[in-house]
């Protein structure tokens, strides 16, 4: 969560970073995307160890987690935000002073790699995101209502993305399942990749949200050129 002087500095800032929140996602269930903060570390390592789900989901999480690995996400995350004046990973929480139970985070691809708007010549504006949900959390709908409030709201209303994309593992169902049901659709049903983490190559499916229809003929194309940056960047894509 945002510590009162981390809050006290962004609203003092002449550029104040975009995508805070906090954001109600729901209040029957109740359901907050908050910015993140080095006071959920703690929570985050109990979490990710609880089981291996988000270790087996995910292409970059660790397990065993420890307290190091989620103070440098964090703390890479906090950095990108204070340069580019954006936040892109936020903590899921059913109270907006309670402790993370699961988190969602958006990753902006480099200007250079994009295709241009086939009407207007611009740059897309392109991103990829992923979630996890806590195990403690599973089963409840959590993880569809952050992403569908993220892609409707975050994404459609107040940013200026122009493409979104999400991966999955070909054989997880369940995420599968929560991206469709957001309403984004599959662009490319198999790509190998190499999973550093695991040592081996594995099947994935790309999902995919444009906010504009004459994009939709636009696909992603180097999917293992992607991976490579992901590992360089400790990039985590895929779903829990």
């Amino acid at each position: 969560m945002t510590s009162p002087a981390a809050a006290s500095e962004n609203q003092q800032n002449s550029t104040p970073i975009k995508y805070v929140g906090p954001y109600t996602v729901s209040q029957d269930p109740p359901l907050y995307l908050t910015a993140l903060d080095l006071d959920d570390v703690a929570e985050m390592v109990r979490v990710l160890n609880l089981n291996k789900d988000v270790y087996n989901g995910t292409a970059s999480f660790q397990f065993p987690y420890k307290e190091e690995h989620a103070t440098a996400r964090i703390r890479r995350a906090l950095g990108y935000h204070a340069g580019q004046g954006r936040n892109t990973h936020w903590a899921m929480r059913t109270s907006l002073d309670g402790p993370l139970m699961g988190w969602l985070h958006v990753f902006f691809e480099e200007p250079e790699a994009h295709e241009v708007h086939p009407e207007t010549g611009r740059p897309l504006v392109v991103a990829e995101y992923g979630y996890w949900v806590s195990p403690e959390h599973t089963g409840r709908g959590h993880a569809v209502r952050a992403a569908r409030y993220f892609i409707e709201q975050i994404v459609a209303q107040e940013s200026d993305i122009d493409v979104l994309r999400a991966e999955s593992y070909i054989e997880n169902q369940a995420s599968r399942k929560v991206l469709e049901r957001t309403g984004m659709v599959l662009e490319k049903e198999c790509s190998d990749v190499y999973i550093p983490k695991l040592d081996q190559m594995r099947q994935i499916v790309t999902y995919v949200w444009h906010r504009d229809p004459c994009t939709r003929h636009i696909q992603k194309q180097n999917y293992m050129a992607s991976r490579e940056i992901a590992q360089s960047t400790s990039k985590p894509t895929y779903h829990g």
